[in-house]
């Protein structure tokens, strides 16, 4: 998750904000004014890393809603006075807010290729908006021939007007939206939005809305990208088509990624860095003839050689050494709040065709509360499809899936997973890219799962919780290590104290002692059979010595269908089953 600037990083924005703030008093009007554009770009761009850098979210259409926050500025001036700077602002953050919900309740219906090309196209629609048609002068652009102020009882306070007044408004709005960002990346909600790059499909599972989350995050990286094309538009007062073109969405992913994605503050760098080359590149009593005339090409190579150099960013030049964590924790031998009643989950008819196959075919079956019920049958039964049904990531064909006699077939996985239903997943599925505690805290939060949560009201007791969840798999010890780098057993583990820490009282585990040596398998064994106390386990798992010496029911699936569910000793000496999948598990007569 987002970490704090490293000492070096806070040392270059201090030197930076420094200079920034005595720069009027060095320069000339053609330099303030290069200067106010570079803040104001780096509004737009650190508006686009919330959104891309945090969220994982490609917008290819971003400059729609830096235009639209240029041109209310526009309409809301008038020719007879000037408008009141507070309400111009206002309204152009305002009016991409709510440009950014009408686009992202469709964008955040896609993802990957399709949501750039969603935005792409909702960019362009918005250029051929205001370029074709007279809404705002079309083609020619619009002037802004009063620009706004700040009047009260007929005393200006602020004029915009005024270069110097105005290019420290642009660096307050600067500083202002990097801590509010930041800030935001660090609430509840901020810990979703970076939950979405990291692992969407996870985060559905534990009980989240993720359209809700990504539309969230577009709507504010799109306020504030509101804000920097308001704050564009009194720079020269004027305003064009041209701000909503997708050329001016690629220059801004283009800066995210060279001043370091994800960071907030190295957008900053990464505007700095190419609007600087670009002017320097540009002037020919700088660079000489040649090299002006072919600017594009100097740009072009060393962008191209700060990528090779630093593949994060000039952020990565940033970064602090990764440090050893020394605190302890104290390793509660209890569950810090009291235990949730365990539900019942039962199917009734249940089935899923994919074509001419059907993969789950008309299964009934019943797992009663505080007991743990393995699912077995070769490879091909249907075993995951069925696992996929319960949790809600697949939607029934037919049939129904009643959690404590409440059907629940069809209904959303973040929608099942509130219901108690936690799920872990045949191939480990955590946020590797996130600290084993991160993980477990973003499970916590889950069991209260608003999307627009911006306090730690239960910090104390989500602490508690995770302290418990990690104490009871063995991985007191590993809070603070990526999640990413551990080994596969120690990430099953962690996806089983996810599920612990979620509060769910209906696990569904697919697997989870694939690749975990004996020691690993004996801990999680032991630990299935402390967890049966005040959970309904459904266990998938192709180790059958851990099957039987675990589970309390036994259900056989081969080719989608019910063959038998029971006892262990029932099932094992069940012929169908000895036949279709227990081999030299099954129990031997005598003297034979």
């Amino acid at each position: 998750m987002l970490k704090a600037p490293s000492p070096r990083a806070l040392v270059l924005l201090a030197c930076l904000l420094a200079l920034f703030v005595a720069l009027p008093f060095f320069v000339g009007p053609y330099g303030l004014k290069f200067a106010t554009r570079l803040i104001v770009i780096s509004i737009f761009v650190v508006s686009l890393d919330f959104l891309l850098g945090l969220g994982g979210l490609v917008s290819f259409g971003h400059a729609a809603f830096f235009g639209v926050g240029a041109y209310a500025v526009y309409f809301i001036s008038s020719d007879e006075g000037a408008a009141n700077a507070f309400l111009a602002l206002g309204a152009g953050v305002g009016l991409a807010a709510v440009c950014a919900l009408a686009i992202g309740a469709f964008a955040c219906l896609t993802r990957g290729f399709y949501f750039i090309m969603v935005t792409l196209a909702a960019g362009q629609m918005m250029f051929s908006l205001f370029h074709d048609t007279d809404i705002a002068k079309g083609s020619d652009g619009a002037y802004i021939n009063i620009k706004p102020d700040v009047t009260i009882a007929g005393h200006t306070l602020l004029d915009f007007d005024d270069r110097r007044s105005f290019f420290y408004v642009c660096l307050f709005f600067l500083i202002v939206a990097l801590l509010a960002l930041f800030w935001l990346a660090r609430t509840p909600f901020g810990r979703i939005v970076q939950g979405l790059k990291a692992n969407d499909a996870r985060l559905s599972a534990l009980g989240y809305d993720v359209y809700r989350a990504k539309l969230a995050a577009f709507v504010v990286s799109g306020a504030v990208a509101g804000l920097a094309g308001a704050l564009f538009a009194c720079i020269d007062g004027f305003v064009t088509p041209d701000l909503f073109a997708w050329r001016q969405s690629g220059l801004a992913i283009m800066m995210v990624v060279l001043g370091g994605a994800g960071t907030l503050f190295g957008p900053i760098l990464g505007a700095l860095a190419y609007i600087s080359l670009e002017e320097a590149l540009k002037t020919a009593s700088l660079v000489g003839d040649f090299v002006s005339a072919h600017w594009r090409l100097g740009t072009g190579l060393t962008l191209v050689i700060a990528v090779l150099l630093s593949p994060d960013g000039l952020a990565g030049f940033l970064r602090a050494a990764p440090r050893v964590s020394r605190r302890t924790r104290a390793a509660p031998s209890r569950p810090p709040a009291a235990a949730r009643k365990a539900s019942t989950l039962a199917t009734r008819t249940l089935s899923k065709t994919f074509g001419g196959l059907r993969a789950v075919d008309d299964v009934t079956v019943s797992f009663a509360p505080d007991l743990v019920h393995a699912i077995i049958g070769p490879n091909g039964a249907g075993k995951t499809t069925f696992t996929n049904l319960l949790s809600g990531a697949l939607k029934p064909s037919a049939g129904e899936v009643l959690v404590d006699g409440k059907n629940v077939a069809g209904m959303p996985a973040h929608t099942i997973a509130r219901r108690g239903v936690g799920r872990s997943f045949q191939r480990t599925n955590i946020f590797g890219a996130f600290t084993v505690e991160e993980n477990c805290r973003l499970a916590a939060q889950a069991a209260h799962p608003a999307i627009l949560r911006f306090v730690d009201a239960r910090r104390s007791e989500d602490d508690a919780t995770i302290a418990y969840a990690l104490d009871v798999v063995g991985l007191s010890d590993r809070a603070d290590a990526l999640a990413g780098a551990m080994s596969n057993g120690e990430q099953r583990q962690l996806e089983i104290a996810m599920l612990i820490a979620s509060g769910g009282s209906i696990l569904v585990l697919d697997e989870p002692l694939a690749g975990m040596g004996p020691e690993e398998t004996r801990r999680v064994v032991d630990l299935l059979r402390d967890l049966r106390r005040n959970h309904t386990i459904v266990l998938i798992e192709h180790d059958m010595d851990a099957v039987f010496a675990v589970a309390d029911t036994l259900t056989v699936l081969a080719l989608g269908r019910l063959i038998a569910h029971g006892s262990p000793d029932e099932v094992r000496r069940n012929g169908e089953v000895i036949s279709a999948y227990l081999g030299g598990h099954a129990p031997q007569e005598a003297g034979a």
